[in-house]
């Protein structure tokens, strides 16, 4: 992740790899899942998905695997003293309650009843990360997923967003700032860092321009329209600079755009990170260890 390496971490290694294994164990580990949801039923139409319940039993089992390496109490500091960084809910809605027109989920739920839903379960996740020992939470909103090159391939003559994704996105985002506000005040301080992932996409949406970008709409690496069609593969079109592109794939950003992503991650004001930003964590962080020693 391109956070840790602005923080001048070493790469984690996703858990599940065999190479995860002595002092690389130190350093932290991957959970992620691709496809994964913060409900179950998302993602289905993906093989091996590892969802989320299953990634905080693999939090808990390396926990387990540190302890016996660095003992119990080294092991809490270790993890007490981590940045964990969850992306969740852009799946709920793409990959789930939009799927498909009908979608069981949007016939069961209004959008609003479903945005309750969907936040009552990632409350009860996220109350888990901190019982596991999880003290700074960087929660990643939902971007503008009405404006990502697969849905405009789908649902857009001209290249503007799908205008029911991004009332979604618009809906739920305040949402999950509150119940990160409402978790903080009950734990106390910013144990959980939301990041208004739409605020800073939508900057180089609407003016890509500006941040040294050609194009928002086309993604780099596809086929079809906006080249937002299927998967990036060997034979795929490819452009010929990424660096001048919003979006790799029909989905995920550039290199580029993720670097830009983290300097918000880093130095954003409280419009883009809240409650504060990850500059403003290390020192807070840095000023308490010297406290105690």
């Amino acid at each position: 992740m391109h956070a840790g390496e602005h923080l001048g971490a070493e790469p984690v290694l996703p858990y599940l790899s065999p190479e995860l294994d002595g002092d690389k164990m130190l350093v932290g580990a991957n959970f992620a899942s691709a496809g994964v949801g913060i409900l179950n039923d998302t993602g289905i139409q993906f093989a091996n998905v590892i969802h989320i319940s299953k990634q905080l039993l693999y939090f808990q089992q390396y926990q387990k695997r540190l302890s016996s390496l660095i003992g119990a109490e080294q092991t809490a500091r270790l993890v007490h003293g981590s940045l964990v960084l969850i992306t969740l809910g852009g799946n709920d809605f793409v990959n789930n309650y939009y799927l498909v027109p009908y979608s069981a989920r949007s016939r069961e739920f209004s959008l609003p009843d479903y945005i309750n839903y969907i936040l009552s379960e990632y409350r009860q996740i996220l109350t888990r990360l901190y019982d596991l020992g999880a003290r700074r939470v960087l929660v990643q909103g939902v971007g503008p997923i009405g404006c990502v090159p697969a849905e405009l391939a789908l649902h857009s003559l001209d290249g503007s967003c799908d205008r029911e994704l991004q009332r979604a996105a618009e809906m739920y985002n305040p949402r999950l700032m509150a119940l990160l506000e409402e978790l903080n005040a009950r734990y106390g301080g910013g144990v959980f860092v939301g990041v208004n992932m739409q605020r800073i996409h939508n900057d180089f949406i609407e003016d890509p321009k500006a941040y040294g970008f050609e194009t928002a709409t086309q993604a780099c690496c596809g086929q079809g329209r906006f080249n937002g069609m299927g998967l990036c593969t060997m034979v795929s079109n490819l452009c010929a600079d990424r660096d001048t592109y919003v979006f790799w794939d029909a989905f995920h950003p550039t290199e580029r755009a993720n670097r830009l992503i983290v300097q918000q991650f880093m130095s954003g004001s409280t419009d883009y990170i809240a409650p504060m930003n990850l500059s403003t964590v290390l020192a807070v962080d840095l000023h308490k260890e010297q406290m105690r020693t």
